[in-house]
């Protein structure tokens, strides 16, 4: 393929790597002929200044006709997307994880420093380490977080950890949806401070948590309408886990059975492809 610029959503030109597209799909355990076949029906409708966006539908259109749950795998990144506007969400998204991880969590607590008093978006505690966590929620995923993110969180930690009467926290983690700057990665690897995205750890990023303990945002579901995702958001259902160990969740919003069923025969689809 001779060399294509597609458009971010930040207006921003790329290049186009067919590599990454195909990391992407790989990513959902589609296996490598159905992967072939899809590269094989977009690679043809790729061109210059088509949007990122357009690349996506075109991939998730294609996965979801070979399987929903493939199509839930996909859709991850902009699942976690619709957990705004704001970081309200997102925030107890992310304290239901730790929860899920072992950790017992409170959301937004005031913490002294030594020079101010700080709200800290997740307290993460268990008998072996005490956690606290500053969650970064973008409404675009071509949004990075900056070494000035990571400065402006590595200084509120120092602050906190330096209160001679505050309690004592192992470890200080910013949070995100979407993908951190390689200076800030370099920056908080020094400094000590925890990142957790898109894109890094590299081997355990937020999406690969998400896929190997089955703690996939709601938001993922194809067969939820979307008003429907929003009262179960707007009633902070924000697990398919909880839906899948508490099907009232679905009747509650007004559900027929019929369709109850087919969310959990979805979500048990999405679980039994990760142990497969």
């Amino acid at each position: 393929m001779n060399s294509i610029y597609v458009k971010k959503s930040t207006g921003e030109m790329q290049l186009f790597s067919l590599d990454k597209l195909k990391r992407s799909l790989q990513f959902t355990g589609a296996n490598d002929i159905d992967v072939q076949k899809i590269l094989d029906y977009i690679t043809p409708q790729i061109h210059d200044g088509i949007s990122t966006k357009n690349i996506y539908k075109l991939s998730f259109a294609q996965l979801r006709k070979l399987s929903r749950p493939l199509s839930a795998f996909y859709g991850t990144k902009r699942a976690l997307l619709e957990l705004g506007p704001d970081g309200y969400l997102f925030e107890r998204y992310i304290s239901r994880i730790f929860n899920h991880l072992g950790y017992s969590t409170q959301v937004s607590v005031m913490m002294d420093g030594k020079c101010v008093t700080h709200e800290i978006d997740v307290v993460a505690e268990s008998p072996k380490k005490n956690i606290l966590i500053e969650c970064k929620f973008h409404n675009s995923r071509e949004r990075k977080n900056d070494i000035k993110t990571a400065l402006y969180v590595k200084g509120r930690a120092d602050d906190i950890q330096n209160c001679k009467d505050g309690k004592k926290f192992d470890e200080f983690w910013l949070v995100s949806n979407t993908h951190f700057s390689e200076d800030a990665i370099q920056y908080s690897t020094c400094a000590g401070l925890h990142l957790w995205g898109a894109n890094f750890p590299p081997q355990n990023t937020l999406q690969d948590v998400i896929r190997d303990h089955d703690l996939h945002p709601i938001t993922c579901l194809s067969s939820i309408k979307k008003h429907e995702k929003r009262m179960l958001l707007d009633s902070e259902v924000l697990l398919t886990k909880e839906i899948e160990e508490n099907h009232s969740l679905l009747s509650d919003i007004g559900m027929e059975t019929t369709r109850i069923n087919r969310v959990c025969e979805e979500i048990r689809k999405i679980n039994k492809r990760r142990k497969s």
